[in-house]
């Protein structure tokens, strides 16, 4: 009896770059080697690789101690570091996940944080130390669902009430985040605002399908890299079981030092004015940041009309902060290494007379560019 062959995958051109790869700065020998079928701490056996990042991969996975007819399969996302990241920022990531779930458990907003469950560190075949956060896993971003159900990703009469219930979880789980936790996310945006699954099905289905069509991939010498596989199909049910949550807490900040925090912070275009004029940013960074989610295709110009002028004590803060110095300097997008908030952004942005620079309307274009 002959054996049936494996299902076949794609296999791409080495020359092209897979997700991971794009990564400026990218090194295979910072990785972790992961492939389906891998276990994990002895517990977490890898199914799909769903995501990555800058400094990560995220892997499906399953929980192989829950076995038997009666225990149904336990999944989770695990969020794979590289190994060159620095100790210090590992450890900030696991203590601020570790602060914000272990916060008031009674909030109506802490289910809206998706934190992550446990952390630990695994050695790779070449000795060096990965560390691992493992988390529920979650379906698809906000986005990806709010064009489901829209009409040419245009808010309906229909869909309204549910776009509005979205916000109304998610401001309860930035009110969690600020008021209990004390962290400033840094970095709303919306891949990082994400939706549960709508049933258990829909993984086994997915999983199932993947049986048939494994992920496309490439051989790189001894190394495996994988594209990324995340589209977990239509929804035919459950869509008020699908709960935004805020996740990727890597860059989030404690809301409780003592020093001002001018540093630079968020997405190019919803970043707050005071991260942009350098005088100190704190929790409400996070709510312009949120807001500026679903307005900010307008142009300066329009957000003035609609809140009003910059007010003189923003104004009097700016010019008060403008000898602060950042350590260490960072890099801005040109490449420059800077260590004042002039510098990083062309600043200054205000005139003497509290109007605008030039500059401002040259950054707010580019912004919507």
């Amino acid at each position: 009896m002959s054996r049936a062959k494996p299902p076949a995958y794609e296999e791409l051109p080495q020359e092209i770059p897979v997700d991971e790869e794009k990564v400026p700065g990218y090194n295979s020998k910072y990785s972790y080697p992961a492939n389906p079928g891998d276990i994990l701490e002895n517990r977490y056996q890898l199914d799909v690789k769903v995501g990555w990042g800058s400094s990560s991969t995220v892997w499906l996975a399953h929980d192989i101690r829950r076995r038997g007819w009666l225990r149904p399969r336990r999944y989770v996302a695990l969020k794979i570091c590289n190994c060159d990241t620095p100790e210090e920022d590992m450890t900030h990531e696991l203590d601020l996940n570790i602060q914000l779930s272990s916060a008031a458990h009674d909030h109506r907003g802490r289910g809206v944080l998706a934190t992550a469950i446990e952390g630990y560190k695994v050695e790779s075949p070449r000795g060096d130390l990965h560390l691992v956060l493992v988390f529920e896993p979650l379906r698809e971003p906000l986005w990806l669902l709010r064009r489901r159900i829209t009409h040419q990703d245009c808010t309906t009469h229909e869909s309204l009430p549910f776009i509005k219930a979205h916000i109304r979880i998610l401001l309860e789980g930035l009110d969690y985040m600020h008021s209990q936790g004390h962290v400033i996310h840094t970095d709303l945006k919306l891949d990082n605002i994400m939706v549960a699954f709508e049933d258990h099905a829909t993984i086994d289905g997915f999983l199932q399908g993947q049986t048939r069509h494994p992920m496309a991939r490439k051989h790189v010498g001894d190394r495996v890299v994988y594209r990324c596989h995340n589209d977990f199909g239509p929804i035919h049910k459950g869509l008020g079981k699908m709960i935004s949550q805020i996740t990727d807490f890597g860059l989030a900040q404690p809301g409780s030092r003592a020093e001002p925090l001018i540093h630079p912070i968020q997405p190019n275009e919803f970043r707050a004015p005071e991260v942009l004029l350098g005088i100190g940013w704190s929790y409400s960074a996070d709510m312009w940041n949120f807001g500026a989610m679903k307005i900010w295709e307008l142009l300066a110009a329009d957000m003035i009309a609609l809140i009003g002028d910059i007010p003189p004590s923003i104004i009097e803060r700016e010019r008060q902060m403008r000898h602060w110095r950042w350590s260490p300097p960072a890099v801005n997008p040109d490449g420059k290494l800077c260590d004042n908030v002039a510098e990083f952004y062309g600043c200054p942005f205000l005139a003497q007379d509290g109007g605008f620079e030039c500059s401002l309307a040259t950054t707010a274009t580019d912004m919507v560019d």
